[in-house]
């Protein structure tokens, strides 16, 4: 009997004993966490001294984060460099190591996103990809356009590093390229390239096939296209190219959205919106798609359009009908901004819905440039403490679901640090 009732007292005080954890949850740190600024390390001195704010990536490769960017100004005759940078994740020092990471100092004008880290040879290794419109200074206008650059490719190797690429009519060719897209345009399992550009040939369609990118043919449509994106736009089971157009100047309006469809070599293109969609003087410089978090068989489609510097609106596809849109700012409360350029989506919450953050919007706090998704991808601006002074680069490098925190790298071309934020919702 002793021996029964001291068992009964055990399983009750470890009964009392679990309900009081349950009712008194360890306390979560919610501080947002500094490291002290670090200076970064250059092995060539640079010879612009600004960012170029589309072009930022960073990857892992073999354990390590690596944060790649280009050195860029739209306006000038100075070229700098793409440029690497091994990141220290606890302290945020960043190492430049072009030359060991991506082979050799590779000159850029003024690269355009997004800017890709994807398998575009089919080798099981992803490759970095970006469009390059290059310069728009006045002294350099030739018959009255603006040089263009040359797109750049790094196919990534098996030991962790990157070669430049060469591959014809794609990396050797100058053009004022300002938009490109990847995604199976083919649907044979591996990503295509579509690149546009402001010339005769619209769109160049680069097929991945067996290991080989080439180009396959040229896509005019006629469209003033100024943005692309790839997807099942209207959820029929065939891959879509989604063909934005940029600023409509024609006297007679003739600019549409469109849905255009590969076959072979051939394309055919079906009108998905109203002449002019985005009004007089707006066009598209970038398309986001998402699958609809209420119901996952159809996409949203965002349409980021500027009339010029620091002029913009966006636009957003509806629920029921893709061909239909409505400007943000009726249907979700997230702060105005007219620097809007590249973004990554990621769960930012822990709350399984995706959110998007926009990395280059230099000028502008954090929370105004994260868009927390409160279902059905309409979004609100995030609220978490992060010291609002801090205007330059953010971008996340790890999340942990039990701390409820970001981890972010803080930089600018002189210093970064690391920024650890509690942002569970």
């Amino acid at each position: 009997m002793k021996r029964l009732l001291l068992s009964l007292a055990v399983l009750a005080f470890w009964g009392c004993k679990k309900t009081e954890n349950s009712n008194n949850p360890q306390t979560q740190d919610k501080n947002t966490i500094y490291t002290s600024v670090q200076n970064i390390v250059y092995s060539s001195p640079l010879k612009v001294n600004s960012i170029h704010p589309e072009t930022v990536k960073i990857i892992q490769v073999n354990g390590n984060y690596h944060l790649v960017t280009s050195f860029a100004d739209l306006f000038g005759t100075t070229y700098d460099y793409f440029r690497s940078f091994r990141i220290d994740t606890n302290s945020g020092l960043l190492t430049e190591n072009t030359t060991s990471l991506l082979g050799e100092y590779k000159e850029v004008g003024f690269p355009k996103s997004p800017f890709y880290y994807e398998d575009l040879n089919g080798d099981g290794i992803k490759d970095l990809f970006v469009a390059d419109h290059g310069k728009e200074t006045p002294s350099l206008i030739v018959n009255g356009q603006f040089p263009g650059y040359v797109n750049h490719l790094f196919w990534g190797n098996s030991n962790g590093t990157f070669s430049k690429a060469a591959v014809a009519e794609l990396t050797n060719i100058q053009k004022f390229y300002h938009n490109s897209a990847v995604g199976d345009i083919d649907n044979d399992g591996d990503k295509d390239l579509v690149v546009q550009s402001f010339s005769n040939s619209e769109m160049e369609l680069f097929i991945n096939a067996n290991g080989t990118l080439g180009k396959r043919i040229n896509i005019a449509p006629q469209n003033q296209t100024g943005s692309i994106f790839i997807a099942d736009m209207d959820t029929d089971g065939i891959t879509d190219l989604v063909s934005a157009p940029y600023i409509d100047r024609s006297a007679t309006p003739a600019t549409y959205i469109q849905k255009i469809n590969i076959t072979n070599n051939t394309f055919t293109k079906t009108n998905s919106s109203t002449v002019r969609p985005f009004g007089n003087d707006f066009g598209c410089y970038k398309v986001i798609g998402m699958p609809n978090s209420n119901n996952a068989n159809k996409y949203n489609f965002f349409y980021f359009v500027e009339s010029g510097i620091l002029s913009q609106k966006i636009f957003r596809s509806k629920d029921n009908d893709h061909k239909q849109l409505e400007e943000i700012s009726t249907v979700q409360s997230t702060a105005a901004s007219n620097n809007i350029r590249d973004y990554l989506i990621i769960d930012l919450n822990f709350d399984k819905l995706n959110d998007i953050l926009f990395i280059t919007n230099p000028g502008e706090p954090l929370n105004k440039r994260v868009w927390l998704n409160k279902g059905g991808n309409i979004f609100e601006n995030a609220n978490w403490d992060v010291n609002s002074t801090l205007t330059d680069f953010f971008i996340p490098i790890s999340q942990n679901a039990s701390s409820g925190k970001t981890k972010f790298l803080y930089f600018n071309p002189l210093q970064s640090q690391i920024i650890e934020i509690y942002t569970k919702k």
